[in-house]
């Protein structure tokens, strides 16, 4: 692919993305190597669409290890409170450091408030 294709196809994921076919423009963006749309198609397979085992595998494609890290360490959290012994009790919990993206944080925080005013 020549660098003027490769360009009129980014453009076009651009497109598709901005339209809200964020899948279509991922597939562009995936042939075409271009990283930066990769990057923001699976921040939103990540946070927006709250599917992070697909988001995975494209920052894994781009190299982004802080995203990586960040979805390994709130599946090991999710999987410890999961085979958490009864017997514990909830101050245990604080030996477990879990880095949450801005984003989410905000998200969870939004959940909580609106649960609160029910």
């Amino acid at each position: 692919m020549d660098k003027s294709e490769k360009v009129q196809l980014i453009r076009r994921g651009n497109e598709l993305f901005n339209e809200g076919n964020v899948y279509q423009a991922m597939q562009i963006f995936v042939k075409t190597g271009y990283r930066d749309g990769i990057l923001r198609a699976a921040d939103f397979i990540y946070y927006d669409k709250k599917q992070p085992l697909m988001a995975l595998k494209f920052y894994k494609m781009i190299n982004r290890q802080d995203r990586v890290d960040e979805i390994f360490a709130r599946m090991m959290f999710a999987f410890s409170r999961l085979v958490k012994d009864d017997k514990k009790t909830e101050n245990s919990d604080e030996d477990i450091e879990v880095k949450v993206h801005p984003k989410l944080k905000i998200l969870a925080e939004e959940i909580i408030r609106e649960d609160e005013k029910k």
